[in-house]
């Protein structure tokens, strides 16, 4: 009975198509450089039909007899250096070609060692075997489904939408941040090189212009692909790394959302007249634009720094500049660092004693260890920024270690729990909506209080109205504010980026958090319903949710489909809430120095401006009063600096 070299199925001669898959029969190769049908590879794999030719190489897809599955063999064949005579399976090369055959083979063979590492990375084609047979060498890989994006977006009029670009970005995001920690630089991604599959399930593939970030190896040719591939990747310096990738990565964004390809970067680089993606298509979110933009960056200094960097950058509300923008910040801080610098040689040499004496005090703090807890959810990014904390901490007191401990949400408070009944509570921890019986186990902070730190912070001076005792220490605060649908069906005419009064809002149907602890001292008002009637993206009942700062980044994520705007409490009395706080456990005299040191040093500027604003969520307002004008210099944020004089912190 023959078999149909398609779907690998026997059926009866009488048919001249298959009865499974309705492909005609094949019995010779389409070509006569290519492997005819049913030749065996390494004993187990079945040849079938051609799946594919490229420059080096032909793809079969193929039977494999041990798994009992389809497999895609890709075979090295260069048609320019070798020749394979009809009927033979053998690959001839003529000696002239001998070293340049020899040595894009073994770089066939490096192929697959870098994507076979990945085989549990979901985004990256799996690689199941690699050999060498008839003179030449052979990849076993898995045969993928569905299309190549390029043939995707020719299907869906030449873009997708936001939603589903994100999607897929952030899946070859995840494929290539494993492959740049082994150091394997792709080189070569572009929509031909992605397999779309399932909805927006994508496989990232062709690892044939892959390399080692720290290889010194010169190659032959390098692969480039116009308007994909940066101006480096045309250079002989041979300085590639995640930056290139991270270019490739932007134009492929950018030929989802706009439909073209971008202008090559090599004209790009002489004179750069590309439109940012906002330009061209106005329902395209600014911020996202200069993210793509940023990725695009001619320079790739001026690129993200890593995947990480890209990926944390896309899926936030953090302010991306434009380019010119972004230059003209890192000019202005050069500038001021050497004006700062100025400032700090006149301030040491009016102050030497207090600055040598401040000096030796923190050099000399006394060799300890600090166990430092706190809670992180499945989309937190403290537990980088406190690694973070934690190597700066320690390159500054070098006599000091912190021993970090990141638990999840759910159980953090147990285990803080049995650490108070244990008397074994962590030397610094979070203590956020931490019960009192946790709490009341710590030890006071009033040398924190009083430190130089705390005198940058605002609303400190209300501490003692809002706190019983000097159990906590809050780094952040959080405000009432208004959501609003600006559009749809249900929605509001508001657009004010204050209210007054609930009745500000009209006759719509409001709702209210009923998590907001501080609802009840800002608003008399009775409300209908509550926040699930607002935030059902597709069913929401509400035009108006009254809620807290915190609730920020969740109302974004939440409601997608409609436009939104934000619209902070204006009164007398705006009555808020010290959050995002931390406590102090007993400890050994030099433990408890240290853990007040650090505390303290997380109230100071550098802590906040670096680190805090971006691993809290949006919503979060620092205390410290830089930080705090910072962060209302943004737009959804500026009325804060207008109304922070009314601000009351009450238990």
């Amino acid at each position: 009975m023959p078999i149909c070299y398609s779907c690998f199925k026997q059926y009866d001669d009488e048919y001249d198509v298959c009865p499974y898959c309705g492909q005609e029969m094949i019995t010779e190769p389409e070509e006569p450089i290519y492997l005819h049908p049913g030749v065996i590879l390494n004993g187990r794999y079945i040849i079938g039909k051609c799946a594919g030719q490229g420059g080096f190489g032909i793809v079969y897809k193929a039977w494999d007899k041990k798994l009992g599955t389809i497999v895609a063999v890709k075979e090295f064949f260069s048609s320019k250096i070798a020749i394979r005579y009809p009927g033979e399976s053998e690959v001839r090369i003529s000696k002239k070609h001998k070293d340049e055959f020899m040595y894009r083979k073994s770089r066939f063979l490096t192929e697959a060692r870098y994507i076979s590492k990945f085989i549990d990375q979901k985004s990256i084609v799996d690689v199941y075997d690699h050999f060498e047979q008839n003179g030449t060498a052979y990849i076993v890989m898995e045969f993928l489904k569905g299309i190549t994006l390029s043939q995707y977006l020719e299907q869906h009029g030449g873009t997708i939408d936001q939603k589903a670009a994100i999607t897929i970005i952030n899946q070859l995001c995840s494929g290539l941040k494993e492959l740049h920690k082994e150091k394997v630089i792709h080189c070569d991604i572009a929509p031909d090189n992605i397999q779309v599959y399932d909805g927006y399930q994508i496989k990232l593939y062709d690892f044939g212009a892959a390399k080692l970030a720290d290889s010194n190896e010169v190659a032959i040719d390098v692969v480039m692909k116009p308007g994909y591939s940066p101006p480096e990747q045309y250079s002989q310096d041979n300085e590639l790394g995640a930056w290139t990738d991270i270019y490739a990565l932007g134009a492929t964004f950018y030929k989802m959302l706009i439909g073209k390809i971008p202008e090559e970067s090599t004209n790009r680089k002489i004179n750069d007249t590309l439109k940012a993606p906002h330009e061209i298509n106005p329902e395209i979110p600014e911020n996202l634009s200069n993210t793509i933009m940023k990725a695009m960056a001619v320079e790739k200094h001026m690129r993200f720094k890593s995947i990480d960097d890209f990926m944390q950058t896309l899926n936030s509300d953090k302010k991306v500049y434009t380019i010119e923008q972004e230059k003209k910040r890192r000019k202005r801080r050069r500038h001021t660092g050497i004006f700062a610098a100025t400032l700090v040689v006149a301030a040491v040499c009016g102050a030497v004693y207090y600055s040598f004496s401040q000096k030796k005090l923190e050099e000399n703090l006394n060799p300890a260890t600090i166990s430092v807890w706190f809670s992180v959810d499945e989309n937190s990014t403290e537990e980088e920024a406190m690694t973070a904390v934690k190597k700066d901490f320690e390159e500054k007191f070098s006599n000091v270690t912190v021993d970090l401990r990141a638990i999840k949400k759910d159980q953090y408070v147990q285990e803080l729990e049995k650490a108070a009944s244990d008397n074994k509570l962590p030397t610094l921890f979070e203590s956020t909506d931490l019960p009192d019986s946790v709490v009341k186990k710590a030890r006071d902070a009033d040398k924190v209080l009083k430190s130089e730190q705390s005198k940058e912070c605002l609303f400190i001076d209300q501490y003692n109205d809002y706190y019983s005792d000097n159990k906590k220490i809050p780094l952040a605060i959080e405000v009432p504010m208004a959501f609003i649908i600006s559009k749809g069906e249900q929605s509001s005419e508001y657009s004010s980026s204050t209210f007054t009064a609930v009745s500000d809002f009209g006759t719509n149907k409001i709702a209210l958090d009923s998590e907001c602890r501080f609802i009840t001292n800002n608003f008399t008002d009775s409300f209908d319903l509550n926040e699930n009637d607002f935030s059902d993206d597709d069913h929401n009942k509400a035009a108006v949710l009254i809620s807290s700062s915190m609730k920020m980044n969740y109302i974004r994520s939440a409601i997608k489909k409609h436009p939104k705007v934000y619209s902070f409490y204006n009164s007398d009395k705006i009555y808020c809430n010290y959050t995002y706080e931390w406590s102090l456990g007993k400890a050994g005299r030099n433990e408890e120095i240290a853990a007040d040191r650090l505390l303290s040093w997380m109230m100071g500027n550098v802590y906040q401006s670096d680190l805090m604003i971006s691993m809290c969520s949006d919503g979060q307002i620092p205390i410290n009063e830089t930080c705090f004008n910072s962060k209302c210099s943004s737009k959804n944020y500026e009325e804060l600096k207008k109304i922070k004089e009314r601000f009351v912190f009450s238990s």
